[in-house]
């Protein structure tokens, strides 16, 4: 609990300079593309398109899931997805990459994974401003519950934050870690309802065990929050869950860290 008090200090003792190296750090992803921060649209359209027309109209001939259109019910998943993804990537990646430069300044490097994915929350947030136009466009805006998807916003970034000092430190000290995480998150894509709807018809301990993936919750929460007007995934059991889930990740996490920290530099 020391260390998470610790990197809880570190964090408001420099809210100011999270800001100021997310801001950079998301100029810095476009700043050698042609196209600059286009690519913030560009690159999840056509993502959504692809997928859209595989599994859309191939798969799905169309068919629509509880009376949503199937585009509209997947840009609501996808787009989360987009920021989890994004997010575990980067994050894993974040000690390691930028270690010989953070080493040099005057500021806690337990801040890196946070500002690598506050950067993340900058485009995501940009993203849902598209989510939102398309869920308004096609079933209108009276199921959006803004309170309930702010919250799931907020337990997708606190999840991925905790996440990311965990993946981070294991993957500065050993680097295959990082490809293993690589590999996941493509399968958990999959394995996540982002892309297909959970049958009523499946076994119930399959459906139990789905909903042990904390990324289920996210996913669903947003659709719930988006284009269902429903609360039932917020007054669930999985709120519970999801959040002892972070606080045991926030614990292990801080607790890696700076534990290791003072030998990164070794590990490179």
């Amino acid at each position: 609990m020391n260390s998470l008090k610790t990197v809880f200090s570190e964090q408001f003792n420099n809210v100011y300079m999270i800001g100021r190296l997310s801001a950079y750090e998301l100029k810095k992803l476009y700043a050698n593309s042609f196209l600059g921060g286009i690519w913030i649209f560009l690159n999840p359209i056509i993502q959504i398109a692809v997928y859209g027309l595989t599994f859309g109209l191939g798969i799905r001939g169309g068919e629509s899931v509880h009376g949503i259109p199937y585009f509209t019910w997947m840009v609501c998943g996808l787009i989360p997805w987009f920021f989890i993804s994004g997010s575990i990537m980067q994050g894993s990646n974040a000690i390691y990459a930028r270690i010989n430069t953070v080493a040099r300044m005057n500021f806690p490097l337990s801040i890196t994974p946070t500002y690598v994915i506050v950067a993340q929350l900058y485009t995501h947030a940009v993203l849902m401003i598209l989510c939102l136009a398309i869920v308004s466009l096609s079933v209108g805006i009276s199921n959006i519950h803004l309170l309930e998807l702010l919250y799931f916003i907020l337990s997708s970034f606190c999840f991925l934050v905790a996440l990311s000092f965990i993946t981070s430190t294991l993957s500065t000290m050993m680097r295959d870690i990082h490809l293993l995480i690589q590999q996941t998150t493509r399968l958990l894509l999959y394995l996540t309802p982002v892309l297909w709807e959970p049958s009523a018809n499946a076994p119930e301990f399959l459906l139990n065990l789905m909903k042990l993936n904390p990324f289920y919750y996210v996913v669903e929460g947003y659709r719930s929050a988006l284009i269902y007007d429903d609360t039932s995934v917020f007054l669930s059991p999985l709120t519970l869950y999801f959040w002892g889930l972070v606080l045991v990740m926030l614990v292990l996490g801080t607790t890696l860290h700076v534990k290791f920290r003072r030998n990164f530099v070794d590990y490179l």
